[in-house]
């Protein structure tokens, strides 16, 4: 099974453990409040005593300075651990898409991995992708697409090499795994976004051409441009993976230019 997950990054997928890291963090925060508590009662303690509290190389109270080099070293352990957690936690979880080719490839191979060692893959809340890949809705729904993946120029012809071992009997193969060219893909849909970029362009240009400037047409025209307005601000939300005040900006953009074109053409029309 390593080697199949190693084959391709959307196979690759693990657990985060949040809720284990959650309660070693909780662990970690308790022991150092712990000694935070001693700190301040050996404070206290000095303060009675009239013991010198304002220096290190000469420290009076030597459990206060032990007290010191444990909270260094567990604080330290604690930041660290803290840091990885969140960057963990702000990983993307793993998709339904990912997650169902891992199952597949379990069901087809007859579950070649004892069933405690593949009980991860159930963690559905738990799992994130080791390479998590930014992807637009048209791009995942293309990947779920049966009939892109049947079609050969959509398929990988060579795998990576460096995914298996050096020795022919090491490597993986299967008859059952179909595996999709991510360069392939990205241009396919990169072909789809200039399509349908030039259709949003040329298309209300023509159609705005053939109206006059009379009051019906104005009408008729500025409904035009709301419904092209809308169709431009659901196929950026569909096609590309910009976020909601990018997609703003340029359906503000792209209603300009329509507008301008609108003024021209009434001006010529006139």
């Amino acid at each position: 099974m390593s080697a199949f997950v190693a084959s391709d990054d959307d196979l690759f997928v693990v657990r985060r453990f949040e809720r284990l890291g959650a309660r070693v963090a909780l662990m970690m925060q308790d022991r150092i409040a712990s000694l935070e508590e001693d700190l301040l009662n050996e404070d206290k303690l000095g303060r009675e005593e009239k013991s010198h509290c304002g220096t290190f190389r000469h420290e009076p109270r030597k459990r206060r300075s032990e007290i010191m080099d444990q909270i260094k070293l567990r604080l330290t352990e604690y930041q660290r651990f803290i840091l990885d957690h969140s960057a963990l936690k702000a990983r993307p979880d793993a998709n339904a898409f990912q997650i169902k080719n891992i199952k597949t490839w379990l069901e087809n191979h007859n579950n070649p991995v004892t069933k405690a060692e593949i009980k991860f893959i159930n963690k559905e809340g738990d799992l994130m992708p080791m390479v998590p890949k930014i992807k637009s809705p048209l791009r995942r729904f293309i990947d779920r697409y049966q009939l892109f993946r049947r079609i050969s120029c959509f398929r990988e012809r060579k795998l990576n090499s460096t995914h298996y071992g050096h020795n022919d009997e090491e490597n993986f193969e299967s008859n059952t795994t179909v595996y999709n060219s991510d360069s392939v893909m990205d241009k396919f849909v990169t072909c789809i976004i200039m399509a349908l970029g030039l259709a949003m362009l040329i298309g209300p240009l023509w159609l705005l051409q053939h109206f006059t400037t009379g009051q019906s047409d104005l009408h008729l025209r500025l409904t035009i441009i709301t419904v092209f307005l809308v169709a431009f601000t659901v196929l950026l939300t569909i096609i590309t993976v910009a976020k909601p005040f990018e997609t703003l900006a340029a359906t503000a953009a792209y209603g300009a230019v329509l507008m301008v074109f609108m003024q021209l053409n009434g001006g010529g029309s006139g």
